[in-house]
């Protein structure tokens, strides 16, 4: 099924919305606003681009475009924002090479977070890195 999209354009789509992300300002707050500790930008790119997605993760306080803020922020918490740490439910995946890429980028408590890995399919993720993906 074609969506009218190719891979160029999802990959500059979601180029635009990780700049906008990071170029927002964020030293300016409404008195009274709980500023975030935690601000993660994290992108998901299967090989080929079909079915990428972005979301925005801030933690303390737990919140953002994340489904599931709080489960997220409890596990990064439990590995002080380390991402690579993450091994949330070791086990076996079909080997089934469909490379899937994992991108997030932002501060966490004020040391900055880059982290970029390429799993061999969306299993082997989900293994290492849910709830986070």
């Amino acid at each position: 099924m074609n969506f009218g999209l190719t891979t160029a354009r999802r990959t500059a789509a979601l180029g635009i919305c990780v700049a906008a992300f990071l170029s927002a300002p964020s030293g300016t707050h409404p008195a009274g606003a709980a500023v975030a500790a935690a601000r993660l930008h994290i992108s998901v790119t299967p090989d080929g681009g079909g079915g990428a997605y972005a979301m925005r993760l801030m933690c303390d306080p737990d919140k953002g475009g994340h489904p599931r803020p709080a489960a997220v922020c409890d596990a990064l918490r439990a590995v002080d924002g380390h991402i690579e740490r993450l091994d949330v439910n070791p086990g076996a995946c079909p080997m089934v090479y469909q490379p899937v890429q994992v991108k997030v980028r932002g501060v966490w408590h004020g040391r900055p977070v880059a982290y970029h890995q390429e799993f061999s399919n969306s299993c082997a993720m989900d293994r290492a890195l849910s709830p986070l993906v």
